[in-house]
């Protein structure tokens, strides 16, 4: 079985080891860094210890940020704005690969992160396929409750009504954190998980990297 697409169909992307792989696992890395050194500024705490706080929000909130905010009422903005400073930031490597296997894609190509804006419109822009995409769907979009939450895949709907002018045909969901692909199944749309690691069980469409995709996909006339 494979991946049905058309010139009909909404590409939603996560952006984050999804649009760059895991070998570029630094990339997120350099973010992570900022991130841990918010925790350890607000807490007054080691390093180590910002990291395993970092790691349990992530684990029961989904999101560091939501984290925060749910238990301190910390401002997004407050945060993102520490976090994405540039000094330290590594972003993903110029990949004119990557433009040719997305411009090859038929259908309609849009992001969809858990990131705010400015964090992946510079990603985008470092690999050379930001106008590749009609449009970005960040967490700020989201009311800053970003997958796996149920709202933010109705956000994800009504936003590419409003990009496309009408519901698409079909919607394909690229992620690669598995956990947030059931949402996207519910509402009828393909998913793939872009990951080198499947979690035990899995069982629906699967890369290891987008240059992968080719070889499940079908497209249609």
């Amino acid at each position: 079985m494979k991946l049905r697409a058309s010139k009909e169909t909404a590409w939603l992307f996560d952006y984050d080891l999804t649009l760059y792989t895991y070998k570029e696992r630094f990339v997120l890395d350099s973010l992570n860094r900022h991130i841990s050194l918010f925790v350890k500024n607000f807490f007054h705490c080691t390093e180590e210890r910002a990291t395993e706080i970092r790691m349990d929000y992530l684990a029961r909130f989904g999101t560091t940020l939501r984290g925060f905010q749910e238990l301190y009422g910390v401002d997004p903005n407050e945060y993102y704005d520490f976090v994405h400073r540039s000094e330290g930031l590594i972003y993903p490597e110029f990949a004119p690969r990557k433009r040719e296997l997305l411009e090859s894609l038929p259908g309609t190509k849009f992001i969809f992160t858990n990131g705010r804006r400015d964090w992946t419109e510079a990603g985008l822009r470092s690999m050379g396929i930001f106008d590749v995409f009609k449009g970005i769907l960040d967490v700020e979009d989201m009311g800053w409750l970003g997958k796996p939450a149920e709202s933010a895949y109705a956000c994800a709907e009504e936003f590419l009504k409003r990009e496309l002018g009408e519901a698409p045909e079909s919607v394909i969901m690229l992620d690669d954190a598995a956990k947030n692909l059931p949402g996207g199944a519910a509402r009828g749309w393909s998913t793939v998980l872009v990951n080198p690691q499947v979690p035990e069980g899995f069982d629906g469409f699967h890369v290891d990297s987008l240059f992968e995709l080719p070889g499940i996909l079908e497209a249609a006339c």
